[in-house]
């Protein structure tokens, strides 16, 4: 199988510097670590990005939206397979209110 390309929306890069910018407070090279790790394991979604869960009854164009655990879980990754694109839609704290990574 082709390896898929990867699309990461405004909204998702958005979120990334957000959470990268919350740990630097605490740590810059616990920051750097955060980003290289998220990107490392979004960039891994063009390979199998079917091993991930969907999320049951959310969809979005069509298509469900799967989920991946980031960083031990702390984030999660939300996208979908659009033809041979991965569309990543957002990275969010699973944390804060989570309700959306229950279903």
């Amino acid at each position: 199988m082709a390896e898929l390309k990867i699309s990461i929306t405004q909204k998702a890069f958005s979120s990334i510097s957000e959470h990268v910018l919350f740990v630097r407070n605490v740590s810059l090279e616990a920051a750097k670590e955060l980003y290289e790790e998220t990107m490392t394991s979004l960039r891994s979604l063009s390979s199998f990005p079917e091993r991930y869960p969907e999320i049951q009854d959310l969809r979005i164009a069509g298509a469900r939206i799967r989920k991946m655990s980031i960083h031990n879980g702390r984030y999660v990754a939300l996208y979908k397979v659009d033809g041979d694109t991965v569309v990543v839609y957002d990275v969010v704290d699973s944390r804060k209110d989570n309700s959306i990574l229950k279903l």
